[in-house]
């Protein structure tokens, strides 16, 4: 499905050399696009994995890229706000070096899509470690946002 590989990373090393500064334009016009297109408890189960997809990418994008604020700012629930302060999720997304991200799987109901992400971080004992997490995400005033699990 969708992946994307963090700053650590060949394939973004080589991104990056070819883009030089204009990466993070390019970041920044992909997480743009993620938040123009609309979804309803109507839309299609296709329509709701592709626009889900592409919001859990563009959210790992920022956080891969040393930015968790932002994807606090952009993709969090306001149900998930009432939960964890801005400034508790940078801390703990801060705490871990994430490397790579990728969409595996994506299940979807009528008001919210259940994504499985498997993930590459590096730990303070070990490097390179492989997780798959289950995310949940909402549909609220045509958009889906993140809902927060600790």
């Amino acid at each position: 499905m969708n992946s994307f590989q963090g700053r650590s990373g060949s394939a973004c090393r080589a991104s990056r050399a070819a883009l030089g500064k204009s990466s993070g334009v390019l970041l920044l016009a992909v997480c743009l696009l993620t938040a123009c297109a609309t979804v309803s408890t109507s839309s299609s189960d296709e329509s709701k994995r592709k626009v889900v997809s592409e919001r859990a990418m563009a959210r790992w994008a920022l956080i891969i890229n040393g930015n968790p604020g932002a994807a606090y700012d952009q993709f969090m629930s306001k149900g998930s706000r009432q939960v964890i302060a801005r400034n508790d999720f940078v801390d703990r997304m801060r705490a871990t070096t994430f490397r790579t991200a990728s969409v595996a799987q994506v299940e979807c109901a009528v008001e919210s899509c259940s994504v499985s992400v498997a993930i590459t971080y590096d730990h303070r004992l070990m490097s390179g470690v492989r997780n798959t997490l289950r995310e949940n995400w909402v549909i609220e005033d045509g958009q889906f946002w993140y809902v927060w699990s600790p």
